[in-house]
């Protein structure tokens, strides 16, 4: 076809100058739909005072504090995104359900075997404190209940629950996962622990209220008698009840805290519960013994059963605010030498 007949375009004639210079792009990264440019942390200003909402918003991003080199938009609410995930990740485990579920069957039988062995509610007899009581008043199941499991098996479920929350990541392979993100460690540590405290007071409800009904369907609920002989309505005994509950609370913060750090120390979720408990127990059988009597004011174990001050009239309060003290001493002090350790750790897995 002749050029007279092409409809073809007319050739460019060549640059007087020689070839256009190629182009460095010193640009932003990312480009919306609509072609705004967002820029990126790494990405140079936009000259001048304009500029689109959306290169503003991305442009801000370098200036959020976010940390790693991240561009996602942060997460409205972040303060609850961490507590929300470790929640999720405590109600997809068994162990969960098995805890609580204990937690409402010790006050089943104590009520259940009381009731069948028709207990003189004035009778003496050892073991734990206001189990002679419930016979006479339902009242007291809850109580009898939180004197059986404080010792021994809530600092086992604290332990477990605690243990678990690092070395269970780590265990996992999602621990290195997790911290890839632009989160602050000390955060990630301090939602893992106030989660811990959360299953526990849970688990505490699930206690009292038990208590309660299984003392109001085996037996009645009538005003409570301290161990002073004086007598305090219905309404009056709850809220002692709730106290007591509260200070049992208080009391298994020091054991999750000491589960922590040992979750930090260790990969191993078994390895934290284990020495946790062991070491729980050398100190109740070193301040059982007169010699160490000088350990025992220091010691957060010493302090489990003071919450029977409350059932005193009037409450003595001494004991039940030097306990209170040596928990938040013992408690702040583990949690932050655990925090020292996680901040520094290598994670690998």
């Amino acid at each position: 076809m002749s050029p007279a007949g092409c409809a073809c375009p007319p050739p460019r004639p060549p640059d007087k100058d020689g070839p256009a210079p190629v182009p460095v792009f010193t640009g932003p990264a990312y480009m919306t739909t609509a072609g705004e440019p967002i820029y990126g942390p790494g990405d140079p200003a936009p000259a001048g005072a304009g500029g689109s909402p959306a290169s503003a918003a991305g442009h801000g991003l370098a200036s959020a504090g976010h940390a790693h080199g991240s561009t996602a938009v942060g997460m409205r609410g972040r303060a609850w995104g961490p507590l929300r995930r470790e929640w999720i990740k405590l109600l997809f485990q068994r162990r969960s359900y098995l805890i609580w579920g204990g937690a409402l069957l010790i006050p089943f039988l104590i009520a259940l075997a009381l009731y069948l062995a028709g207990a003189d509610p004035h009778g003496g007899g050892g073991g734990p404190l206001f189990m002679e009581r419930v016979a006479g008043n339902g009242m007291f199941v809850p109580l009898a209940a939180l004197s059986s499991l404080l010792p021994f098996l809530l600092p086992m479920a604290a332990a477990m629950v605690a243990g678990y929350m690092v070395a269970g990541e780590a265990e996992l392979g999602t621990l290195r996962i997790v911290l890839l993100r632009p989160v602050r460690r000390g955060s990630f540590l301090l939602a893992k622990w106030t989660m811990a405290m959360v299953y526990l007071a849970v688990g505490f409800a699930i206690m009292a209220a038990g208590g309660l009904l299984f003392g109001a369907l085996f037996f009645d609920l009538e005003p409570l008698i301290t161990l002073s002989g004086s007598t305090v309505s219905v309404g009056e005994g709850l809220g002692l009840i709730a106290l007591c509950c509260l200070f049992g609370l208080a009391a298994m913060a020091c054991i999750v805290s000491l589960a922590l750090l040992f979750s930090v120390i260790t990969d191993s979720s078994l390895t934290a519960l284990i020495a946790t408990i062991v070491i729980y127990i050398v100190i109740q059988v070193l301040i059982s013994f007169s010699y160490f009597d000088w350990l025992a004011p220091w010691v957060f174990p010493h302090y489990f059963l003071e919450y029977v001050n409350f059932f005193r009239d009037p409450i003595y309060w001494t004991p039940i605010l030097k306990g209170l003290l040596a928990f938040g001493v013992w408690s702040a002090g583990l949690t932050f030498i655990a925090y020292l350790l996680f901040r520094r750790k290598d994670v690998l897995s």
